[in-house]
């Protein structure tokens, strides 16, 4: 009974990270952004999400992550310093894109 109440605690958990990353806080939002977000999980429309919806929700939600701080590390150091994440804010805000380095 206890793992499945910490089980049901870490989706609930995960579930809110997901929707965090897409843009589904309750605060001032649009509620049919949320309906959006769990429509754009629940990939077999089914009207709920699975174990295999939700993991893969968080495998492209790491992708994603690991792409932003590779293109924040400007100088391929594998280590993002202070000055890399205003820079990239700067180009994000200006709308622009920086460009990928060559991977050696």
């Amino acid at each position: 009974m206890k793992s499945l109440v910490v089980m049901a605690l870490m989706a609930s958990v995960s579930i809110g990270a997901v929707a965090e990353h897409h843009g589904g806080s309750d605060k001032g939002k649009d509620k049919g952004r949320k309906a959006g977000m769990f429509k754009q999980l629940d990939h077999d429309g089914d009207g709920s999400i699975s174990s295999e919806e939700h993991e893969a929700a968080i495998a492209k939600m790491v992708e994603e992550r690991r792409q932003r701080f590779k293109t924040m590390d400007a100088n391929g150091d594998n280590l993002v310093s202070k000055k890399e994440v205003a820079a990239a804010r700067l180009q994000r805000k200006e709308g622009h894109r920086p460009v990928d380095r060559a991977v050696d």
